[in-house]
């Protein structure tokens, strides 16, 4: 389902706060905290940004990602296999706001 992001970055900031509280508060197993969420959540933005740019010259490789959200659930590592399956998902589908819908 497409979905549409505001351009201005306090205004996205406030939707990831907001998401990763609720996230947490409907799931308080999966994280330790509701920054894990949010920090996590903002990787796969910018992953999907790195993937499917055609700006983006040098992509991101799935031991970078991993590389990269390490420590992050409050100095701990998420299990591998979360972050290898979701750099795969976003790979091999992109995320795409609501605004590339309204070409088509």
């Amino acid at each position: 389902t497409p979905f549409r992001l505001p351009g201005e970055a306090q205004k996205i900031d406030r939707i990831m706060q907001a998401f990763s509280e609720a996230y947490h508060a409907h799931n308080p197993a999966v994280f330790s905290c509701e920054d894990t969420a949010y920090v996590l959540a903002f990787s796969l933005i910018m992953l999907n940004t790195d993937l499917h740019s055609v700006q983006v010259r040098t992509k991101m490789t799935e031991a970078d990602f991993v590389r990269n959200n390490r420590g992050i659930d409050q100095g701990s590592d998420l299990p591998e296999a979360v972050l290898v399956a979701a750099y795969h998902d976003i790979k091999q589908n992109e995320i795409k706001t609501y605004s590339a819908f309204e070409e088509l």
